[in-house]
């Protein structure tokens, strides 16, 4: 009973140790705090920004472009008009506007608008002004590179890919930075925990030493168990310096990811003996929600190689494009007869073309071509490589998850019979039937269960925390 009371100590000294470094800091604020402070994922978004804009940027051969345009001539050369008559001068403007839009078939549609306005200065003949309108509609269609999107299309989705595969990339790197900083937390709120046990432990230990001394001293006691007392001491104190130690560069890891150099923590953080309450759950089970960043940064390099080759397959050959153009005049001395001629449709034009166009190299298309699908080949290889390697990982998790919490089963087992025997051997050696020696012996199981115990618990931790970080993200690119 009093050996209970003593483990029922060690634990509330764990507990209401929260609180001595400073404000207590949940693992959601530790992260939230890097997220906003964190040079590494501030880089990384940063990047993941800059390559979201290349994929609208990809999208703007298809935008609408407008543009606008005018010119001014003075002609003093003096031409000939006719036999008859020479000009002195002649004045222009002229200016055009247009609308033209690419659409995903390879149709490219222009809407525009020409005019002018000309002065004739001539010798012999009157002074006159000719005013020129023209609005008019315009298509490009090629026939076999551009048909369907074509080439174009393919370029378009082949940057995307591009783009994307980079975006999932980083996001594998952005998670792997995050989950290291989680188990940072962990892993001080682990050598915390450890700590405060060693010095429950060590001061378990120096009532026994003291106990002993005094036996010693008034002749009760062997000097073998006076001599085992001290060393089981001095085991206790040096195992204490190095939870400590190890508590120092969990504390530099922690304040690593605040962009602090510190050793000292200046926050609490979660007690790790509440910690095995939330991940020893009957319910709480590894899911995976999604395939993991760096398979899907494998798969959009698939699409990629075979856009690319339809990109190569399209633009290395033969071309027929297809142009037309519609349009309504009105040419007249006077301007509101030329406007006429135009709103009325009184002298219409159109223009029907076909341009043909074929490369010569024909010993150098094959190689090409073939250079594309073997790139497309390594990407499908590279891919499937990824998803074998991410399911064998996932069911090493699932394998680890279920072992570690049969291992945690266990340990808490020994931890009840460690308990019993320590339990045991203190009445023994009340009754003076037991020695010094057999009751550190169980002492020492028994905080060697206790750290079990916590290591199993660190480790379900870990496992869980890998699994959420890369498998519970299905839909990283929105």
């Amino acid at each position: 009973m009093k050996k209970l009371k003593l483990l029922a100590g060690m634990f509330a000294c764990v507990v209401f140790a929260s609180g001595a470094f400073g404000d207590v800091l949940s693992l959601d604020d530790y992260i939230n705090m890097i997220e906003k402070n964190n040079s590494d994922l501030i880089s990384i978004q940063a990047n993941i920004d800059a390559v979201q804009g290349k994929i609208l940027e990809a999208d703007r051969v298809y935008a609408a472009y407008f543009t606008a345009g005018a010119s001014y001539t003075k002609d003093d050369s003096g031409r000939p008009f006719n036999p008859l008559a020479q000009t002195n001068e002649i004045q222009n403007t002229s200016y055009d506007a247009s609308l033209s839009k690419l659409f995903g078939t390879g149709t490219k549609i222009t809407l525009g608008f020409n005019g002018s306005r000309t002065f004739y200065d001539y010798t012999g003949f009157p002074n006159f002004d000719v005013t020129d309108l023209g609005p008019y509609i315009g298509l490009e269609q090629s026939l076999l590179q551009g048909l369907g999107g074509g080439a174009t299309k393919a370029g378009v989705l082949k940057a995307q890919a591009d783009a994307r595969s980079a975006l999932y990339l980083l996001e594998y790197k952005k998670q792997s930075v995050l989950l290291n900083a989680r188990m940072a937390y962990w892993q001080l709120s682990y050598a915390r925990t450890v700590v405060d046990f060693r010095k429950t432990s060590l001061d378990r230990t120096k009532k026994i030493l003291d106990w002993n001394q005094r036996r010693f001293d008034m002749d009760l006691a062997e000097k073998a168990d006076l001599l085992q007392a001290q060393a089981a001491y001095k085991m206790g104190d040096l195992n204490l310096r190095l939870a400590q130690q190890n508590e120092v560069q969990a504390s530099r890891n922690f304040n690593g990811f605040l962009n602090s150099s510190d050793e000292k923590v200046m926050f609490d953080v979660q007690p790790f003996s509440e910690v095995g309450d939330n991940f020893t759950q009957a319910d709480k089970e590894l899911v995976k929600r999604g395939q993991r960043a760096d398979v899907l940064s494998a798969l959009e390099d698939v699409k990629s190689a075979e856009q690319a080759a339809i990109v190569s397959r399209k633009s290395i050959g033969q071309d027929l494009v297809l142009t037309g153009q519609y349009g309504l005049n009105g040419v007249d001395l006077d301007y509101a007869v030329a406007r006429d001629y135009v709103l009325n449709g009184n002298k219409p034009s159109y223009t029907i073309g076909l341009r043909y166009t074929l490369p010569l190299d024909f010993s150098n298309r094959s190689a090409i071509s073939k250079g594309y699908e073997s790139a497309k080949i390594s990407a499908e290889q590279a891919a499937k490589s990824a998803q074998i390697k991410e399911s064998n990982d996932w069911l090493g998790l699932v394998s680890n998850w279920e072992n570690a919490k049969e291992r945690l089963g266990l340990s808490k087992q020994i931890l009840g019979v460690q308990q019993n025997l320590v339990d045991e051997n203190q009445r023994l050696l009340s009754k003076g039937r037991t020695t010094t020696y057999y009751v550190l012996q169980s002492e020492q199981s028994l905080d060697d269960s206790t750290l079990n115990v916590y290591q199993n618990i660190l480790e379900l931790v870990g496992i869980y925390e890998q699994a959420n970080a890369f498998y519970n993200s299905s839909d990283i690119i929105k």
